[in-house]
């Protein structure tokens, strides 16, 4: 399945620059959301959310899934260079993260969300991006795996 183009949130600049966000430490969380969250989400672009709290609509905890989401690992060495020396780009693992419905499925995933973790629901959302046009479910014992573009998920210029 091929997902769409990730949307980096209209303040997050403003929160790296003044270090509400720190880019180069920290916990960074990736969620699934269902299409109850479109219109949140488009807010986060636009510049007028910036919160995980703010998004309702995050898929049931259950079959594996936790609420937040997962972890993508610490951010030290997720910053690599880009195309030139003044291009950085946010990345994760090459193999991706895995969700995997055990148990039972998870119903009605239509976006992963990626944010900064600063405690159970807390921190500002970097980026989303919709990984279908429509809700799917993943049944289980199947697993959904987010990989990140070869560019990365964003850059920095």
């Amino acid at each position: 399945m091929a997902a769409g183009t990730w949307v980096v949130g209209g303040k997050v600049k403003k929160y790296i620059v003044n270090n509400t966000v720190t880019l180069g430490g920290g916990i960074f969380r990736m969620a699934l959301c269902r299409t109850s969250a479109s219109a949140r989400l488009s807010a986060v672009g636009a510049g007028t959310v910036s919160t995980w709290a703010s998004i309702v609509g995050e898929i049931t905890a259950q079959g594996g899934y936790v609420a937040s989401g997962r972890t993508i690992g610490p951010a030290t060495g997720k910053w690599t260079a880009g195309a030139s020396s003044k291009q950085w780009k946010f990345t994760m693992s090459t193999v991706g993260l895995a969700f995997t419905a055990s148990g039972a499925a998870l119903n009605n995933v239509r976006y992963a969300v990626i944010r900064n973790s600063t405690g159970a629901a807390a921190g500002k959302i970097l980026c989303y991006v919709a990984l279908s046009t429509a809700q799917f479910t993943i049944s289980s014992p199947n697993v959904l795996t987010i990989l990140p573009a070869a560019t990365g998920i964003f850059t920095l210029q």
